[in-house]
Parts: structure tokens; sequence; C-alpha cells
């Protein structure tokens, strides 16, 4: 069960995000049209889940393998060097992973303090996703390298 839920954590989090914002967004247009007043909360809060739900999703499409790809000059290379560019490619999403856990980490921290207007939580909230997919699209790098899957112009190998 749990292994289920770790394998398929970004399909079970994503699907549900999706959900509850599909749901806000219908209470939103109902109150404003049925109570002629939008109830304010929704708009935020959707925002926030968003934000949850791109960098949940980012990671979703790494495990998939369905990043964009640019692979002009791999296809340039001889057949020798072209296995090394997984190497390369893995190494180049590890370190902006990195990137984004660092930076993250310092933007939900800096805003930590800022209360969001309507909702009166933490703005740090909205920047929280970015440490967090970082941390999620690297541990299914490293699950990619342990499994010694490479990444190539077909999709995983």
């Amino acid at each position: 069960m749990m292994r289920t839920f770790q394998q398929h954590f970004e399909e079970i989090v994503g699907g549900g995000l999706l959900v509850v914002m599909c749901l806000l967004g219908a209470v939103k247009v109902l109150s404003r049209y049925l109570l002629s007043s939008p109830i304010a909360w929704t708009e935020e809060l959707a925002v926030i889940l968003f934000t949850w739900l791109v960098f949940i999703g980012a990671s979703l499409a790494l495990k998939k393998n369905e990043h964009f790809a640019i692979d002009v000059v791999v296809k340039m290379l001889p057949a020798a060097m072209r296995k090394y560019s997984s190497i390369v490619r893995h190494i180049a999403v590890v370190l902006f992973c990195l990137l984004l856990i660092g930076y993250g980490i310092n933007l939900a921290v800096l805003s930590w303090s800022v209360l969001t207007p309507v909702l009166e939580i933490s703005r740090g909230w909205f920047y929280l996703p970015v440490p967090f997919g970082g941390l999620l699209m690297l541990a299914r790098t490293v699950e990619m390298i342990r499994q010694g899957k490479a990444v190539s112009e077909e999709g995983v190998e």
C-alpha cells in the first residue's frame, strides 16, 4: 500500500489537488451568481493549490520522461559519445533540482512573515512548492539513476 502511494505520489496528490481546485472554482462561480457575492478566499486558495500542482506535475513529467528535450546536439554526436549524454543530462537535472531547493527555501523563509490578504496565512505557502518540487524531482532523478534508466531521445530506456 505504502509502496504504491510512493510510486504514484504525483498522480494521486496531483489528481486530488486538481479536483479540489475545480470544486473551489465551482463554489466561487456559484456564490457569485447565486448569492451575488463571491467567496473571496476560494481564489487565493486555488492559486496556492495551483502552485503546488505545477511543481508536483513537473516531477510527474520527469518521472514519465515527458519533459521536452532538444536533442539536435545529441543526435550529432558519435554513437559512442551518445551514451554519455545521459550522464550529463542527469547531472544537469540534479544541479537544477538543487538550485530549486536552495532558492525555494530562501524564498519561503523570506516571505514566511508576510500574510496573504484574505486567508491571512503565510505567503511562504506560495513558495514552499518550489523546494518541495525540487526535492521530489531530485528523488525521481536519483531513482532513475539507481535503476539504470537512461533518458534518451525516444524516452526512458
